[in-house]
């Protein structure tokens, strides 16, 4: 009689140990599309009592994928989130620059303008006296002068828009770190009790890469699952509680990101966070002093010419004058309005003249050439940030590729493996039903 219950025993852990990897290898299949998903196995040991075999059990349900791996795809995610900000950015200046040469022949950008310009100038010099030719440059300047006015404010919507996003870059970081620490605090819980923590380990690991998009992070994992999070600075993030990231407005009205107290805005430098802040706060205000410099000389260098001319202080305000627009011939003044001309449009050729570092200086460098030269800067920042773009992106896909070809599902493998258990079900069950005709035949010969 002993030795049939401990063969039923035997059968019965059997048949509940396959249970579980039916159950686990189901689930696998199930979620072999979900996002995050690391395949999971049930870890099944003999069991024994006085020396003897008692059956076996399922000791526990894991999936663990490589830290190194996960610190590769953390560091991989944020590359990438920093570099497709950056390479839309500088696209759409790009666009806004316009191109020296469109489909139809005729560029769209400053430096065509003022090519325009100095071909209405040009026709004018020749016959002075011509009103429609007075109209003609004077509408030309004031093509130059509107698109400074468009140039210069684009730069500063994207600047401002830039800012705002900040502000919701912080908002989806705080959400996954609040994520995070309530994981942590589930994990801690299923492990005291000793329950798989597998699949919340899962969902851990999706919200980093979440966080990781909004800003460089650094990890330690505890061996209880739980994780620490700290700034690529060493500020926490997630420790024995969530610490959230604040936002504030400086001296200038530009967003700040704070954390413990600590202003770590000039330390966020990666992620969409660390982007953002580099576009605000240098690449496109160098594009905007970029530009003021040209308005301001172009005013200079005209207003010398023919006094009140132009008006403003830069490229946001620079307008051709009222009393000009409303009579183009005061364009050339009443006094040998011929000279005045060719002297408006030597000015646009060869009388402002900028150094490299885009400086008014005794050079070679054209008002036109200035506007190519900004427009030729724009091309090679966006270009290399396309180029750094795809390299992140192919780091990403090459590490995202490799945790899945690692620790994913693989169906095929699941559902061989599920008609393996289905046969060891069989042999289990069909083992406790012979141990149960067993025992019927021996309570039957007792009676």
């Amino acid at each position: 009689m002993t030795s049939l219950n401990a063969a039923s025993y035997i059968a019965a852990s059997s048949l509940r140990a396959t249970q579980v990897q039916v159950s686990v290898a189901s689930a696998n299949i199930a979620n072999a599309d979900t996002d995050g998903y690391t395949a999971k196995s049930a870890t099944v040991a003999s069991q024994s009592t006085l020396g003897y075999g008692a059956g076996v059990a399922v000791t526990g349900i894991s999936s663990s994928v490589s830290k190194y791996l996960l610190e590769d795809l953390l560091g991989a995610t944020s590359d990438t989130a920093g570099a497709t900000v950056t390479a839309d950015y500088l696209d759409a200046l790009q666009q806004s620059l316009g191109q020296t040469t469109g489909d139809d022949g005729d560029g769209s950008s400053l430096a065509n303008s003022i090519a325009d310009l100095e071909s209405a100038l040009t026709e004018l010099a020749e016959t002075p006296e011509s009103e429609s030719l007075a109209s003609a440059a004077v509408s030309a300047l004031e093509d130059v002068t509107s698109q400074m006015n468009s140039l210069s404010s684009g730069i500063q919507e994207q600047i401002d828009q830039a800012d705002e996003e900040i502000g919701d870059a912080v908002t989806a970081a705080n959400e996954a770190i609040a994520t995070i620490d309530s994981l942590n605090e589930q994990i801690e819980t299923a492990a005291a009790r000793g329950v798989s923590t597998a699949d919340l380990e899962d969902e851990l690991n999706v919200a980093l890469v979440t966080l990781s998009e909004q800003m460089e992070i650094t990890t330690f994992r505890a061996d209880d699952g739980t994780v620490k999070v700290y700034t690529s600075s060493g500020q926490v993030l997630v420790g024995d509680a969530a610490h959230l990231l604040s936002t504030d407005t400086d001296a200038d009205g530009k967003t700040t990101v704070s954390v413990n107290g600590s202003d770590i805005t000039g330390e966020l430098d990666n992620g969409k966070l660390g982007a953002l802040i580099e576009l605000r706060d240098e690449t496109l205000p160098a594009y905007q002093d970029m530009l003021d410099e040209l308005a301001t000389t172009f005013i200079d260098s005209l207003n010398a010419i023919t006094p009140g001319l132009l008006t403003g202080t830069g490229a946001s305000d620079i307008a051709v004058s009222g009393t000009v627009k409303a009579d183009p011939t005061e364009l050339l003044g009443n006094t040998l309005p011929s000279e005045v001309a060719y002297d408006l449009l030597d000015a646009l050729q060869t009388g402002a003249s900028f150094d490299a570092a885009g400086n008014l200086a005794a050079g070679d460098m054209t008002f036109a050439d200035y506007a190519n030269d900004i427009l030729a800067d724009a091309v090679v920042k966006t270009n290399a940030s396309q180029t750094q773009l795809e390299i992140a992106e192919s780091e990403l896909t090459t590490v995202t590729d490799t945790i899945t070809s690692t620790y994913g599902v693989n169906v095929d493998e699941e559902l061989t493996r599920l008609s393996e258990l289905e046969q060891l079900y069989s042999v289990a069950s069909t083992l406790l039903s012979v141990v149960q005709e067993m025992f019927d035949d021996l309570l039957e010969a007792v009676q």
